[in-house]
C-alpha cells in the first residue's frame, strides 16, 4: 500500500509512516505500524500470523515468538480505541490470524511532490493506493488539495521539530553480558561479545545512552541480578539475557527491564542456526528501539541494521579480541591483538577488526610494553584501512587520532580526527578519553577537563575513565578533588595500577614521599611488569632518600630493556630521582629519535620537573609540540 487512506476519524499515510486523528498525529511504534499498514492493505482479508511474521520479521527469520505480535496488536488497539471482545477495527481470528474490519475511504487525496527533474520541479500529482488520477481542475479540487499540501507540510516541518528537539533526551540503558543456561555451556566470548555487538548497534541512535562494554563486563555470572546492576550502572534500562550455543544452534533469551520497578518492557525468545547470529542481532536491536518509543530517523534506522562484517568466523574471533581488550592487562592486549589480526585474515573487509586491532596496539605503544617504533605503522595501516572501508565508523577515527597525536606528533591532525569522531558519535566515552588525554599533553586543561566529565556522565563505573578525571583535576591542581576522584575509582577497582600512581603523584607533590612509595608498591603489586609503576617507584625512592633500592630498580629496568623493551622515558625518570639530569636527558633524546609515545607526555610529567630549566628539555618540548611542562 501507498498513499494516505481514511478510515473513521482516522487518517493514515503509509508513506510518511503516520496516523493521524483529526488534527493530532498518534504516537505509534515501527511494528505495530507495519502490522497496521498490513492489515488495512489487505482490507477485510485474514491476515494469518505466518504472513505477518514473513511480512515484518523477514521470509526466513528462524523463530519469532507470539509476543512481538500480541504485543503489536496490544498497541494498535489502545492507539485506535479499540475493543477485542467488541472490535471496531482489529478482529482476532483465534488460532489463524488477524483482519482489519472498519470500513475503508480510498477517496482521500494522496499529495506526492515529485524529486527536482534537470533542475525543475514536476508539479504535484494526485495519487491513491490504486492508480494515478487525473483531477479536474475546479476550484474546490485545487483548494483541497492546496489544503491537504499545506497540512502534510505542516506535519512533516512538526515531525521534524520533534526530532530535533527529543534527540536531546536521552534514554540510558545497559546491555548485560549474555548469561549461559549452564554451567556446561559457558561461552565467555559469546557471552560479552553478544552484548558488545548489541551495545554497539543501539550506540547509533541518537535518543540513546548506552554504557560500553567496558562498563559492563563485569556482571558476567549467572547470579548476577540485572536490576542491582542497572542501579549501579546508573540507568533507566537494562537487557538482560541468556545464551546457548551447542554445535551449529543457537538458543537466545532476552527481556528488557525498568530498573526503577523492575517491569518487563519486552521479552523474547529465538532458536537459530548459529549462522542467523546476525539475524538474532538485528531483531533484538529492534525490538528494544521499539519497546523504548525511540524515534529513528531513515539514516539511523539503517544504521541500526547495519552489519560490520557477514563472516562469522570473522566475528567469533572478533568477539574474543573484545573479550581480551577489556581486560587493559598487557597480556590482555597482546591476546587481543592476535584475535584481531585472525579476524581480519578471515574478513580482509572488517572495518571494526581493523579499529580494534590499532585500539588494542595504542596503549602497548604508550605503556611501554612494545617499541614505538614496531607499534606505529602497525596502528596508522589498521586506523587508515578502517577508515577507508568505513569512513563513517567512529572508532577508526579515534584510532587515527590517537596514533597522528601521540606517535606522530601531528596533533592538529590529531585533534580532526578526534573531533570527526565525536561528530559521529558524541556518546562515545573513548573519543572522548583519548582526546582529553591529548588536549592534557598540550595543557589545554580545562578543555580537557569537560571531555574527562563527559566521559564519565557517559561511562559513570568504568575505573580508567574515573581515574583519568582525576589526573587532569591533578593537572589543574585541585588535589583534594583529584584524590577524592581517585578513591571513588578504587571503590569501582582498587587492582587499577594507573589508580594508584595517580595517588601517588599527589602525594609525592606535596612532599609526602612514604605515602606515594606506599601507594606505588600497590601499583606495582597489582601489575608487577608494569614499567610506569617501577619508574615512578624508584623516582620516589631516590627523593626520600632510599637511594641503594632505587639504584637497583633502575638496574633493573635496564636488564629488563635488553630482554625486552623498556621505555626510555622510564629510565629517564628514575635518572631524574637519583638528581642523573645529563643521563635522564640522553634516555629522553633517545625516546625522540625512537618516537616515542611516552614522550608525548613529558611536558605533564611531575616526575620530570626537576628538568624544566635545561635548554635540552626545552627543546625536546618544542621537537615534540608541546607547551613548556606545568609547574
Amino acid at each position: 500500500m501507498s498513499g494516505t487512506i481514511q478510515f473513521s476519524d482516522y487518517i493514515l499515510d503509509s508513506d510518511r509512516y503516520e496516523l493521524r486523528r483529526g488534527e493530532r498525529a498518534l504516537k505509534l511504534e515501527k511494528i505495530p505500524m507495519e502490522l497496521l499498514i498490513l492489515l488495512v492493505e489487505r482490507e477485510g482479508a485474514l491476515v494469518s500470523r505466518e504472513e505477518i511474521i514473513q511480512r515484518i520479521w523477514g521470509k526466513d527469520v528462524f523463530f519469532e515468538s507470539d509476543s512481538g505480535i500480541n504485543t503489536a496488536v496490544s498497541k494498535l488497539r489502545q492507539a485506535l480505541r479499540d475493543d477485542a471482545e467488541r472490535p471496531r477495527y482489529i478482529q482476532t481470528v483465534v488460532g489463524k490470524g488477524y483482519r482489519f474490519v472498519a470500513p475503508i475511504d480510498h477517496s482521500l487525496p494522496n499529495i506526492r511532490l515529485e524529486e527536482e527533474k534537470n533542475g525543475t520541479k514536476e508539479a504535484p500529482t494526485l495519487t491513491d493506493s490504486a492508480s494515478v488520477q487525473v483531477v479536474q481542475s475546479t476550484a474546490r479540487q485545487r483548494w483541497v488539495i492546496l489544503s491537504v499540501a499545506v497540512g502534510l507540510v505542516a506535519l512533516a516541518v512538526g515531525s521534524y521539530v520533534y526530532r530535533s528537539s527529543s534527540s536531546q533526551s536521552y534514554q540510558t540503558i545497559a546491555v548485560l553480558p549474555f548469561k549461559p543456561l549452564s554451567a556446561s555451556s559457558n561461552d565467555e566470548y559469546l557471552e560479552l561479545g553478544m552484548a558488545d555487538t548489541l551495545i554497539t548497534r543501539l550506540s547509533r541512535t541518537s535518543g540513546l545512552i548506552v554504557r560500553p562494554t567496558s562498563a559492563i563486563r563485569k556482571y558476567t555470572g549467572a547470579d548476577s541480578n540485572p536490576l542491582v546492576a542497572g542501579q549501579a550502572l546508573r540507568v533507566e534500562a537494562v537487557l538482560d539475557g541468556t545464551i546457548q550455543r551447542l554445535g551449529d544452534r543457537l538458543r537466545v533469551s532476552v527481556r528488557l527491564l525498568r530498573v526503577r520497578d523492575g517491569a518487563s518492557l519486552w521479552s523474547n525468545s529465538y532458536d537459530a542456526d548459529f549462522t542467523d547470529v546476525f539475524k538474532v542481532q538485528d531483531a533484538v536491536s529492534e525490538r528494544v528501539v521499539d519497546a523504548l518509543a525511540v524515534r529513528l530517523s531513515s539514516q539511523e534506522e539503517a544504521s541500526l541494521r547495519r552489519r560490520d562484517t557477514s563472516n562469522v568466523q570473522a566475528y567469533e574471533l572478533y568477539m574474543k579480541g573484545i573479550f581480551f581488550w577489556n581486560k587493559r592487562t598487557e597480556d590482555g592486549l597482546r591476546k587481543a591483538v592476535d584475535y584481531f589480526e585472525q579476524a581480519i585474515a578471515a574478513d580482509p573487509n572488517y572495518a571494526r577488526a581493523y579499529a580494534g586491532l590499532g585500539a588494542a596496539l595504542n596503549p602497548m605503544g604508550y605503556r611501554g610494553y612494545l617499541a614505538s617504533d614496531d607499534v606505529r605503522p602497525k596502528i596508522r595501516a589498521a586506523a587508515t584501512r578502517a577508515v577507508s572501508l568505513d569512513p563513517d565508523l567512529p572508532e577508526a577515527h579515534v584510532v587515527l587520532g590517537a596514533v597522528l597525536s601521540f606517535y606522530e606528533w601531528n596533533w592538529s591532525e590529531g585533534e580532526k580526527e578526534f573531533k570527526r569522531a565525536l561528530e559521529l558519535n558524541p556518546k562515545l566515552p573513548l573519543a572522548h578519553h583519548w582526546y582529553a588525554m591529548s588536549l592534557q599533553c598540550r595543557g589545554r586543561y580545562q578543555e580537557a577537563l569537560q571531555h574527562r566529565q563527559r566521559a564519565q556522565e557517559l561511562d559513570p563505573i568504568t575505573p580508567v575513565i574515573t581515574t583519568g578525571l582525576g589526573d587532569v583535576l591533578f593537572l589543574t591542581g585541585n588535589d583534594e578533588r583529584a584524590l577524592a576522584q581517585y578513591h571513588n575509582a578504587l571503590e569501582l577497582d582498587n587492582s587499577l595500577d594507573e589508580t594508584h600512581l595517580g595517588i601517588g603523584h599527589v602525594y609525592e607533590r606535596r612532599g609526602d614521599y612514604k605515602a606515594a612509595i606506599a601507594e606505588y608498591r600497590l601499583a606495582l603489586q597489582n601489575s608487577p611488569r608494569s614499567r610506569a609503576s617501577m619508574a615512578a617507584l624508584g623516582h620516589a625512592l631516590a627523593q626520600a632518600g632510599e637511594t641503594l633500592e632505587a639504584k637497583q630498580i633502575l638496574n633493573d629496568l635496564v636488564r629488563t630493556s635488553h630482554e625486552g623493551y623498556v621505555s626510555p622515558v622510564h629510565l629517564a625518570i628514575v635518572s631524574v630521582g637519583l638528581g642523573d639530569k645529563e643521563t635522564a636527558l640522553n634516555w629522553l633524546e633517545r625516546a625522540h629519535d625512537e618516537r616515542n609515545a611516552s614522550l608525548s607526555g613529558i611536558g605533564m610529567e611531575l616526575q620530570l620537573q626537576g628538568l624544566s630549566g635545561d635548554p635540552r628539555f626545552r627543546k625536546l618540548i618544542q621537537q615534540v609540540g608541546l607547551i613548556q611542562p606545568v609547574n
